[in-house]
């Protein structure tokens, strides 16, 4: 697919109010984990703790799209991101109900540089708190409705993720 086709889907620009970042951690389990995402002289950084304490081990955010977005046209997402090592998924649901599936991928970028990350819709998985389900339909690029931060995996201390704007490609 031709680079020069795509479309903004999140902006990170400060002047754009139109996205609420919730901060969703296992807290609702009863763990201690925290994570948030910041706007910063135009980029995003989702950042906070993953503690095991309580039976927690998780943080993530959701946003909720202003309207569903129809992203057929499109064969996934791509953003520049500059991690800390650790693993990261992005989270797309059809619905902005959190009791629905999530699809979700994982990257990792190197750390200490700035990684072009490209998620092809096709590659989502869905997941229902960090499962994988076998008997659900392939991501509907048609109707995206959330997107999501997540890092689990034992992967417990600080995190850090720096992204610039989410295109479609």
């Amino acid at each position: 697919m031709n680079d020069l086709r795509r479309a903004h889907l999140i902006s990170f620009s400060q002047d754009n109010d139109t996205l609420q970042w919730q901060p969703i951690g296992d807290p609702v389990m009863g763990g201690r984990s925290e994570g948030r995402v910041a706007i910063n002289a135009g980029q995003g950084c989702f950042s906070g703790t993953v503690r095991p304490d309580n039976g927690g081990g998780f943080a993530s955010a959701k946003a909720d799209l202003p309207k569903p977005l129809d992203a057929s046209d499109y064969t996934g997402i791509e953003f520049l991101a500059l991690g800390d090592g650790k693993t990261y998924k992005v989270g797309l649901r059809n619905t902005t109900d959190r009791r629905s599936p999530v699809y979700q991928h994982s990257f990792t970028p190197t750390p200490g540089e700035w990684n072009r990350i490209r998620l092809p819709f096709t590659d989502f998985v869905p997941t229902w708190r960090g499962k994988v389900l076998t008997d659900c339909e392939p991501l509907d690029a048609s109707r995206l409705a959330s997107v999501s931060l997540f890092i689990s995996g034992g992967q417990f201390g600080e995190f850090q993720l720096w992204m610039e704007d989410w295109f479609l490609f």
